[in-house]
């Protein structure tokens, strides 16, 4: 007997990491059940309108079969009974709203665990997300085929795809121009789409490198939509003298990312931004210091006004990204974020902390007067946002992490409270992070807490409408009926088309791998708050 423990000890220590984060994922992972029951829960439908209950929602097949709403003065009877589930959660004191759909992410490379940003997605209420293919197109699409099938644990996952060959194949090189010169041709944008959307290949494409050309834009933007496809654009400033966020919208773009375009369009009609003689877009310094200049020279009545009207009337969805830029407001806060120990990745770590050599790291010599530039852009890119939804814009939901010191999940929580920030309520929040972005995504049985919907909720331990702060790993503090102050909220469990996540165990993974990243590490951060005067 001694003998086994010892030979189960060595191979507990000679496990791979990445092997017994993949046990613990697989734990955390149940069902799909043949009869699942949600019971006494409140219910948030996502769409707008309010929350009621209690109701036992009945999930078979991964839908959800029928919503049984109770009185909500007397409650659940209490000879309800389990409705015959093989699994039964009590959501007693919970609030269920639909999964939240994450339009703009990404897995990042090695050495960071994939693992890592599953758990994290799905522990903060994320049941789809669509991701950047940084580890290759062919990785990207076998897994996205493994989640489908429920073999891995992560949210469904749609691949961000290329117009033309990818640039994964080269990576840091477009293909010469004899290979791209079909892609370039708008008048072959219907014949090729075949070769890029469909069964086995991208739903979502990115087209923001087309912004060189309008008129190639435009093409492919409505080739890709009549393939059943959408388009996202990341609009390079080297190239909004030709396609601004209003032309992009107006061209066909599905959904417009990040603050680029906008200040630009506000400018005036054939208006340049009054960049410095120095400036080289391919200095990051230069490109995140004048993206929040710009915002300065941007005319606001033209802003909300006609840039406003014209992005509602195009059909366009804006989905912000605030959380990803927040550092640039405030370097000192975003480094400095608690959660940062227990939660943030070391390889995360140094891909953040200022270094030429990584995109968006650049903030070796960000100044305080960059950081008001910054807060002036964050002040109009906010009006901008609350006006677009007041108006009857389509505004959906994307957070772009892990990038610039913004956390896996934890930044879609603080992306939630950004847009809140802008001007709109928790009602309105929620229905862009789900309901909204379901219907972007064209994928209209998402997003919704209702009869015949696919099964996607998050189940959360208080109410998100009161406190989108309940939404964190950690939760938030709060007084309890007794008057003491303690603390509550976290996502209990996500759901995804009938399947469980336990997601009290991709914490608890999470925590794991985090501390393991750093045994040994010397963590960068500290030495930024040193003294430099001394005695």
């Amino acid at each position: 007997m001694r003998h086994a423990y010892v030979l189960a000890a060595a191979l507990l220590f000679l496990t791979p990491p990445q092997t017994m984060a993949q046990t613990l994922a697989d734990e955390a992972r149940q069902g799909p059940y043949g009869r699942l029951a949600i019971v006494n829960a409140m219910v948030i439908p996502g769409h707008g309108g309010p929350a009621y209950g209690p109701a036992d929602i009945i999930i078979e097949a991964g839908k959800i079969r029928q919503i049984i709403s109770y009185n909500g003065f007397s409650g659940r009877p209490a000879d309800a009974g389990d409705h015959g589930a093989d699994r039964v959660i009590d959501a007693t004191g919970m609030y269920v709203m639909p999964g939240m759909i994450d339009l703009h992410t990404h897995i990042r490379t090695e050495p960071l665990p994939l693992q890592y940003i599953y758990d994290l997605k799905l522990a903060h209420g994320v049941t789809t997300m669509v991701n950047g293919a940084g580890r290759g197109w062919e990785a990207a699409l076998e897994q996205q085929r493994l989640s489908d099938e429920n073999r891995i644990t992560a949210p469904r996952m749609y691949p961000i795809g290329e117009w033309g060959p990818p640039r994964a194949r080269d990576p840091g090189h477009a293909p010469p121009a004899e290979v791209m010169a079909p892609w370039h041709d708008p008048h072959r944008a219907a014949d090729l789409v075949g070769q890029v959307v469909g069964p086995g290949k991208a739903h979502v494409v990115r087209i923001g490198s087309l912004a060189w050309n309008a008129e190639l834009f435009g093409a492919v933007a409505r080739a890709v939509d009549q393939a059943g496809g959408i388009t996202t654009v990341h609009l390079p400033p080297s190239d909004l003298s030709v396609v601004n966020a209003v032309r992009a919208a107006e061209l066909g773009a599905t959904m417009i990312e990040h603050h680029y375009g906008y200040a630009e369009a506000a400018l005036g009609e054939g208006a340049l931004p009054a960049l410095p003689t120095d400036y080289n877009y391919n200095d990051e310094a230069h490109r995140f210091r004048q993206a929040g200049a710009v915002w300065e020279e941007a005319d606001e009545d033209i802003l909300l006004g006609e840039v406003v009207d014209r992005l509602v009337a195009s059909g366009v969805s804006l989905i912000p990204t605030m959380s990803a830029y927040e550092v640039n407001r405030d370097f000192n806060r975003a480094v400095g974020l608690p959660w940062h120990e227990k939660y943030t990745h070391r390889q995360l770590v140094e891909w953040y902390f200022p270094d030429a050599a990584y995109h968006a790291a650049h903030h070796w010599d960000w100044t305080s007067g960059d950081e008001q530039l910054w807060a002036e852009t964050y002040r109009k890119w906010q009006a901008l946002i609350r006006e677009f939804n007041d108006r009857g814009g389509h505004l959906s939901y994307a957070v772009d992490d892990p990038y610039l010191w913004n956390t896996p999940g934890i930044g879609n929580v603080r992306e939630l409270q950004l847009m809140q920030e802008a001007g709109l309520d928790a009602m309105e929040v929620i229905r862009a992070a789900t309901y909204n972005s379901a219907l972007t995504l064209k994928r209209p049985d998402l997003g919704y807490v209702q009869t015949g919907y696919t099964a996607d909720l998050a189940i959360v331990d208080g109410n998100p409408l009161e406190n989108l702060r309940y939404l964190y790993a950690f939760g938030a503090l709060t007084v309890d009926g007794h008057g003491r102050m303690v603390r509550r909220g976290g996502v209990r469990w996500t759901i995804k088309e009938g399947v469980i996540f336990d997601n009290a165990l991709l914490v608890e993974e999470v925590l794991r791998m985090v501390a393991e990243s750093k045994e040994g590490w010397t963590d960068p951060v500290p030495a930024l708050f040193e003294p430099v005067i001394r005695r």
